[in-house]
């Protein structure tokens, strides 16, 4: 006795791989939207010199909630450095730094980090009898200590988005195995003839410096974090 031949309605129905990569593409696409970021903040912040204390310690609490430690600290000088970190791809929704979707695809497709600076000024003035442009760069006199100084301090914060750069890069096809390097001669003197992999700064990111001046005003404002 032969067992009957299944009928159509007992098939199990096989999804083409067409469709499985569109449902990924459309799940990943969720994702990152869901992890992108505002862009919403000041474009700087204005302090009294009594709260500069609080507003340094903010700065860099802001800079380590997105990751991205300290390298420098020069209280006199109002200056904070931090340490370059990744920029999130569009497979790493827990990555909240992205302010679009683009931005999640350019970090998917290119390599890229960003480090921020903090720079702490006393707040210019424009000479109402002369008319002049404010001194941004302090270039009429010796540098404010900011520790001792009394008045009104600016904030304001520069984020670059640095991109890997692999010169003479050979990628393979098939598999990231077969990728090689060219050889590239180079003189002697070359800084970078036995390096075969760098960072170039290739823009600022306007909306994640808000975002920073953001969570520094709302410490100042609230004293959370």
């Amino acid at each position: 006795m032969t067992a009957a031949a299944p009928r159509y309605d007992d098939r199990v129905p096989v999804v083409s791989v067409h469709s499985a990569r569109f449902a990924w593409m459309v799940l990943a696409c969720c994702l990152a939207a869901g992890g992108c970021a505002t862009s919403a903040g000041p474009a700087y912040l204005t302090i009294d010199s009594t709260a500069y204390a609080q507003a340094f310690d903010a700065a860099i609490a802001a800079a380590r909630a997105n990751d991205m430690p300290p390298a420098l600290r020069d209280r006199r000088l109002g200056v904070i450095e931090t340490t370059p970190s990744i920029a999130g791809s569009i497979l790493e929704p827990w990555r909240s730094g992205n302010a679009s979707l683009d931005q999640a695809m350019e970090n998917t497709v290119v390599l890229q980090r960003r480090r921020a600076r903090f720079e702490f000024t006393p707040a210019t003035i424009r000479d109402a009898a002369a008319g002049g442009p404010p001194d941004l760069l302090g270039l009429s006199g010796p540098p404010a200590d900011l520790t001792s100084f009394e008045g009104a301090v600016e904030l304001r914060v520069s984020v670059i988005i640095e991109r890997a750069y692999s010169p003479g890069i050979r990628r393979s096809t098939w598999s990231s195995s077969g990728t090689s390097h060219a050889v590239i001669r180079r003189p002697a003197s070359d800084p970078e003839a036995t390096t075969k992999s760098f960072w170039a700064p290739v823009a600022r990111d306007t909306a994640f410096e808000k975002r920073l001046l953001a969570l520094v005003a709302r410490t100042l404002t609230t004293g959370s974090r």
